[in-house]
Formats: C-alpha cells, sequence, structure tokens
C-alpha cells in the first residue's frame, strides 16, 4: 500500500467518530427549528435515532475521501465538508425510509423501520399500519428537505456549491427512476426481465448515489474539472454493479439461514440478477418450478425450500462471484489506464478497498 493511501485510510478512520459527534450535534441544534408541538416532538426523536443508527456510512466517508484524494486541502474535519457528508447520509435515511415503506419492511440496521416506529407508538389503533406508513413517507419528505438544505448551506464557492446541490438532485431523481424499475419489474414473471433492465435498475437505484455521488461530489468540491469528474463517474460504474452483487449473494446467504421466512429481496418477489441467472441455467422443468415458487406470494416453508434447491442446482451463486471479481478487475484495469495521477489511482483504489472490506458480510445498507 502506497504511503498516501496509507494517510488517506488513516485520516478517514479520524474523521469517523468526529462524523458521528457532528451528527448527533446537528439534530440537537436543530431540534428547537423543528419545534412543532407534542404530537411532533416523538417523531423528531424517532428521526434522529434512526438517521444516528450505526451504519457503515459509506457515503459520508466516500466524499470525505474523494475530496482529499482529488486535491482538496481543508481538514475533513472542517464543518462544511462535514455538512456535505452529513447531507448524503440525510438523503440516505430518506432513500430507506420511503424504501422500507414501499417493502413493508419491518426491520432496519437490526431495530424497527421507522413507518413500525410509528405504528408502535399508535399501539391497538386500527388504522396503526396506514397511518404509520403515511407518517413515515412524509418524514421522508423532511429528511429530503433537511438534506438540501445541509447542502445548500456549506461554505464553499457558490459556483461549486450549485455544482454540488444541481448534482445531488440529479442523483435524486436517478434513484427514483431506478425504485420505479425495482417496483415494476418485481410485477413482471422473471422470464420477462431482461438482464439488463436489472443493471439499469441496480446503476440508477444503488450505483448513482452509494458511490457516483459520494466520489463525484468530494471531487467536485475539491475543485475537480468537468473532464475528472466524468472519468471518475465511468470508472466507478462496474465498481457499483459489483457492489451490487455482492450485495445479492449477501441477501442469498440470509434467506438460507435459520429463519427463511425474515423478509429477503427473494421473498418480495424483487428480480435480482441472482434469480434471472439461476433461471437462465436451469432446464425447462426446473425454470417452471421456479416461475410457480415465485408466484406464489404467501411464501411457506416448501416454496422457499424449492427456491433455494433451485438456486443452488443452478450454481448461480457462483457465476455471480465471479462476474462481480470479474467487474472489480475490470475497475482496476481501467484505472490503470486513467488520466488520474499515481496518488490519485492509489486513493480511488483504498476507498473501494475500505467500502469492500465493511460490506463482505452485510451489504452497502
Amino acid at each position: 500500500m502506497s504511503s498516501f493511501a496509507l494517510s488517506l485510510r488513516a485520516e478517514l478512520q479520524q474523521a469517523s467518530p468526529v462524523f458521528e459527534s457532528f451528527l448527533a450535534r446537528f439534530f440537537q441544534e436543530n431540534a428547537e427549528r423543528y419545534a412543532y408541538g407534542e404530537l411532533f416532538e416523538p417523531l423528531y426523536l424517532d428521526m434522529t435515532e434512526f438517521v444516528a443508527r450505526r451504519g457503515k456510512r459509506i457515503r459520508p466517508m466516500l466524499l470525505l475521501g474523494a475530496y482529499r484524494v482529488f486535491g482538496g486541502e481543508r481538514s475533513l474535519e472542517n464543518i462544511s465538508l462535514q455538512r456535505a457528508a452529513l447531507s448524503l447520509e440525510l438523503l440516505h435515511a430518506f432513500i430507506l425510509v420511503h424504501d422500507d415503506v414501499i417493502d413493508q419492511s419491518e426491520r432496519r440496521r437490526g431495530l424497527p423501520t421507522f413507518h413500525k416506529l410509528v405504528e408502535e407508538r399508535l399501539g391497538r389503533m386500527d388504522d396503526a399500519a396506514r397511518v404509520g406508513a403515511n407518517v413515515a413517507v412524509v418524514i421522508g419528505d423532511i429528511l429530503f428537505a433537511l438534506a438540501i438544505d445541509t447542502l445548500r448551506s456549506i461554505d464553499f464557492d457558490p459556483a461549486l456549491r450549485d455544482a454540488a446541490l444541481s448534482r445531488s438532485l440529479h442523483y435524486i431523481t436517478d434513484t427514483g427512476a431506478g425504485e420505479i424499475y425495482d417496483i415494476l419489474l418485481g410485477t413482471r414473471d422473471i422470464a420477462r426481465v431482461a438482464e439488463h433492465d436489472i443493471e439499469r435498475m441496480y446503476a440508477l437505484k444503488t450505483t448513482r448515489y452509494t458511490f457516483e455521488a459520494p466520489l463525484v461530489l468530494g471531487a467536485l468540491l475539491a475543485g475537480g474539472s468537468e473532464e475528472l469528474l466524468h472519468e471518475l463517474a465511468e470508472l466507478i460504474e462496474p465498481v457499483g454493479l459489483a457492489f451490487q452483487i455482492q450485495n445479492d449473494i449477501i441477501e442469498y446467504q440470509k434467506f438460507k439461514g435459520i429463519d427463511r421466512l425474515r423478509q429477503t429481496d427473494l421473498l418480495e418477489g424483487k428480480k435480482t440478477l441472482l434469480l434471472r441467472i439461476a433461471y437462465d441455467r436451469l432446464d425447462d422443468l426446473d425454470r417452471s418450478f421456479l416461475q410457480l415458487c415465485l408466484s406464489t406470494r404467501a411464501s411457506n416453508d416448501a416454496s422457499v425450500s424449492k427456491i433455494e434447491q433451485l438456486i443452488d442446482k443452478s450454481g448461480a451463486v457462483g457465476e455471480l462471484t465471479r462476474r462481480m471479481e470479474v467487474l472489480f478487475q475490470k475497475a482496476e484495469t481501467a484505472m490503470d489506464h486513467s488520466s488520474l495521477t499515481t496518488d490519485q489511482r492509489a486513493g480511488l483504489r483504498e476507498a473501494v478497498a475500505m467500502v469492500r472490506q465493511q460490506t463482505e458480510q452485510t451489504g452497502t445498507q
């Protein structure tokens, strides 16, 4: 590992607890601004707890890392940099709250999802689930507004700040389009879902805001040229797909765990590359069985066991693992032939390696 990469790793490790403290202080300082009375107060506390749940903070750390890699000179503890990083975590929380409502998920990072928190506060009320979902949607909207306002307030050159805001909104639009792809592909039989549509959904829903956005925004705030930002986006595209494939594999490993009827992408009807590849590698009879099991929305142990058997039989996990490694290698080769400097390549590789190390067990959520 180069001296620059070692220095970057050390600096990001130091920046991580600083960010956690900044996040907590941010909600404390904004409590008065959002003092809308006794009905809203518990929701603000729940929102604070939800965002503060210990996660990997992939997006904030990538933004801070990219800022340093591409020549930014401010300390990573600089308030404006911390605010820029926080804006991405707030956007992430906004997406998660809405995503959990869409998927009717009950757990997030080992704790109740936001709509479930609201539902639990309402007790035995008949409409508790509906009201919980409705309130969560609006809280998601507030988180979105908080994120944009936080980014808008950074003390950078106005042109850089406006460019960062514009790009952030563009990335969120892409993410929304990816969510729509995810929902609508989920309504189709697996035989009618093309690989390129799944990969497009992955790129829009995950790669753009999880990897491209923080890296490009960090480089932009460091003064990176348009040519650099474009090249960086292209370099990170195969990495984003590789990480999403890793997520598919991790999700399947959870599926094969003790509680196979817990909510997973497979049981929610999501059309993943794992399912599509499994379908392609099975014979006609087994394909029919897979289609039948996937069309049964009321999951039971028999259908779950059959899906598991068919995926294992297809060898799709091994195929996906090979594809993931090819994509990581493709990104490595592209970096070797890029216009990035030696230190920039080393720093970008280190940032990707740190994320990969963090996500090998539980994914990017």
